[in-house]
């Protein structure tokens, strides 16, 4: 099932008067695109990103429909990822609240040890009982809402949470902090969960003001929050994303997206108030929250939008592999056509000389399909069916070095395999145009 996350932008462009003041008041002002150093690309430009990366396609159990994060509202743009995979936060989000659901409040009444758990998973009682299933569940709760902060893209710190079944109620509390007596294990989590945000001086706004309603929906049972305002990344995945808004325009055509550091960024294409563009994040991308910037061509100094992120582990990549734009299988092929369209390009780039970069064609009427490629980089492709049975090759049939070929087909799916013709690399462009019958 695909979903689509969307998130608004939490600040507009900054002045250079503004940004000086917050400096001085210890502030975090984004400072000028040319002294970052982040992966940058702009209209045009290809991209290299991590070997065998995958499309994230978000695979929902906790809710069965579209989602739209949006946070309260802050600025007209919308940050939309299109992602294959199951992130951590909605299975962690499933979990927590499987258990607040299942524990009933009258399995917390009497008296039980106090338990410790820490932000890495140990679990230790007071008095070195033996733990009741009440109590081990509780710990595993403790556990699970640690693991969930993290995946919001927060910081648990290292305090402790305690944890004590009482007659008066489930006692919690951050170890050195003050504590809450709770009737239900919702609320006790969402108190906790509350005092770790409250901590957690990286927090971004969006998601501080949404936290409340995670802390409400866990307190009653059958309620659901919003969905989360801050959009994932994980590392080591090709990520496609959209934004969208009055900000893009303003960016204009060649417009530049700058991440945190170790992330490359190629923006695929810009149309009206629209910008699509595909992210790697590398394994030196520090986890945790951060920021995309938004600038205009000309005008490194100053972000036209800011958009907030949280980068998560992913999958860690081969020793010395390179990072690749595109996968190499049919289940990680990008779409190239859209079915119904009968137009479509892309920017690709070959990283290596094993590289291959495979495209997925949907054709939705009979036609003759034209797929050619332009630049400097001397690629050859191949075009089969989706059982790959082959359908048309081609090397050099374009202008100078570029593919192109042109070839009857059927409604159907169909795969488009690009590699450098010789062991080498470089950046291209695909067209592809279908004509009906």
């Amino acid at each position: 099932m695909m979903n689509f996350l969307m998130l608004r932008s939490p600040q507009p462009r900054p002045s250079p008067q503004e940004g000086g003041r917050r400096a001085a008041r210890g502030g975090k002002a984004p400072p000028p695109l040319a002294k970052r150093s982040f992966g940058v690309a702009s209209c045009g430009k290809g991209l290299g990103a991590a070997k065998k990366a995958i499309l994230v396609k978000i695979s929902l159990t906790l809710f069965s429909a579209f989602i739209t994060l949006t946070s309260p509202a802050l600025a007209q743009s919308t940050l939309t990822i299109e992602a294959d995979g199951n992130p951590e936060y909605l299975a962690g989000l499933a979990q927590l609240f499987a258990d607040v659901n299942r524990i009933a409040p009258d399995a917390l009444s009497g008296e039980g040890p106090l338990l410790r758990i820490t932000p890495d998973g140990a679990v230790s009682a007071a008095d070195k009982s033996t733990l009741s299933a009440t109590d081990q569940a509780l710990a595993e709760s403790a556990r699970r809402l640690f693991s969930l902060y993290r995946s919001l893209g927060g910081q648990t710190g290292t305090r402790a949470l305690l944890l004590q079944r009482t007659k008066n109620g489930l006692f919690a509390a951050r170890e050195g902090m003050a504590g809450t007596l709770s009737r239900s294990l919702g609320a006790a989590m969402g108190g906790a969960l509350q005092d770790i945000a409250r901590t957690d001086s990286g927090l971004p706004a969006s998601a501080a003001a949404w936290l409340p309603q995670l802390t409400a929906a866990l307190s009653n049972p059958g309620m659901l929050p919003s969905p989360y305002p801050v959009a994932r990344i994980l590392r080591n995945q090709r990520t496609v994303i959209t934004l969208s808004g009055p900000e893009i325009a303003h960016a204009g055509a060649d417009a530049i997206l700058a991440g945190p550091p170790g992330s490359t960024i190629n923006i695929l294409k810009t149309e009206g108030g629209r910008l699509q563009a595909s992210t790697v994040f590398s394994e030196t991308t520090p986890e945790g929250f951060a920021k995309l910037y938004l600038y205009r061509s000309g005008d490194a100094l100053r972000p036209v939008a800011s958009f907030d992120i949280a980068v998560g582990a992913g999958r860690a990549s081969a020793a010395g592999a390179e990072p690749d734009d595109y996968g190499a299988t049919a289940r990680t092929a990008m779409t190239l056509l859209q079915a119904g369209a009968t137009r479509a390009s892309l920017e690709g780039q070959i990283s290596a000389a094993n590289d291959v970069d495979m495209f997925s064609l949907r054709v939705s009427e009979p036609g003759m399909l034209a797929v050619n490629s332009r630049g400097s980089s001397d690629v050859t492709a191949k075009l089969t069916d989706a059982r790959g049975n082959p359908v048309a090759s081609n090397d050099d049939g374009g202008a100078g070095y570029n593919f192109g070929l042109t070839t009857p087909v059927n409604p159907g799916t169909y795969l488009l395999s690009v590699q450098h013709c010789c062991g080498g690399n470089g950046k291209y462009q695909i067209d592809t145009a279908l004509t009906p019958r």
